[in-house]
């Protein structure tokens, strides 16, 4: 730290590194932006300008090893993710990351590694844990109101919203499409809501139903049809040790009337709840009733996320999201392929 302030280095200032995670660094009144990095010069200048950042870089190599740095922040595509911390974490540094953390499981345990022999925090930045409703169903969960939950239905289903940039459709870049853009989000929010719980198997289908069609488009521009060489759709089925299950459903293009529907279902023996409308049912004396959450204050996820990674950094605390978290939900994904490339129901490695 200098003048008690957490230096942060970002890298990745385009998307969601400009229009969330520089905006919620800037509230932390114990953290000051000090570097960023983007192989796009417009993309730094940018940022560097709106955010008063004197220290910009092409090379996010150079970044990770300025040695004034407490925390790098990762906000490049997936498949990036990897060396960008492993290095970082070699460097003496903390590191927050984009989701996916990485989109395999053998990069997640290497990243898990390289955190111990640092002694730095890992964290994935799962947003939705930190939203206010989340975390007043969480704290309901674990005070025993809905007793143990044995299944969760969790979706995120868009019509014409895929994104078309490369880093979303392109493989090589992303590792994964809808199941890793928007799956991982509320797969990993069932999976703490069920207090995670270790997966054993998982039977899926993952597939590109409709992002190769050319006579359909999108809302956030065109895509290249022919080039497009990721899942659009998935659906998958998962166990666990505990006897519980989940069904987890996405899509960038279902024909449904709504643009948009996120939702996670979670059905307890005690009771059950309805995320994101806050909403508790059960049964009292054979009298059933439901119970509708007031509803948050409005505030950002995302940098509620940077202030409480920001907060376990400055004050020794263990890491908001622990990286074995990341691993189970990284190795159930990691499944869904494997399942639907099977076409069976497979166990998780």
């Amino acid at each position: 730290m200098r003048n008690g302030k957490l230096q942060i280095g970002i890298v990745g200032v385009g998307g969601v590194g400009h229009d969330q995670h520089l905006p919620g660094w800037a509230k932390v009144p114990f953290a000051e932006i000090v570097a960023a990095a983007d192989l796009s010069e417009t993309a730094l200048a940018k940022a560097c300008e709106a955010f008063s950042i004197g220290r910009r870089f092409q090379d996010w190599q150079k970044l990770v090893g300025l040695p004034d740095l407490d925390i790098v922040d990762i906000c490049t595509p997936n498949r990036t993710h990897t060396p960008i911390a492993l290095a970082a974490l070699q460097n003496g540094k903390h590191v927050l990351c984009e989701k996916p953390l990485a989109t395999t499981s053998a990069e997640v345990r290497l990243l898990a590694d390289g955190a111990r022999r640092s002694g730095k925090l890992l964290m994935t930045a799962q947003h939705m844990r930190f939203d206010p409703m989340s975390q007043q169903l969480k704290s309901l969960i674990d005070a025993g109101m809905l007793g143990d939950i044995y299944y969760a239905r969790a979706q995120w289903l868009r019509r014409r919203l895929l994104p078309p940039r490369p880093t979303f459709i392109e493989r090589r870049l992303s590792g994964g499409g809808v199941a890793f853009d928007i799956g991982v989000h509320v797969l990993d929010l069932a999976y703490w809501f069920m207090a995670a719980p270790k997966p054993v198997s998982v039977s899926a289908l993952v597939d590109t139903k409709l992002a190769h069609r050319p006579d359909l488009g999108g809302s956030w521009g065109d895509w290249d049809h022919a080039r497009i060489d990721v899942d659009d759709f998935a659906v998958g089925f998962v166990r666990f040790a505990n006897g519980a299950t989940l069904t987890l459903e996405a899509s960038w293009l279902a024909f449904q009337p709504e643009r948009e529907l996120t939702r996670l279902q979670c059905y307890g023996t005690r009771a059950g709840a309805i995320w994101p409308d806050g909403i508790v049912a059960g049964e009292t004396n054979r009298v059933p009733w439901d119970i509708r959450l007031q509803e948050a204050p409005k505030v950002s996820p995302h940098h509620e996320e940077i202030h409480e990674f920001a907060r376990a950094v400055r004050d020794g605390l263990p890491s908001p999201v622990p990286v074995e978290h990341s691993l189970d939900v990284v190795r159930i994904l990691e499944a869904f392929y494997r399942s639907s490339e099977a076409r069976r129901e497979v166990a998780l490695e």
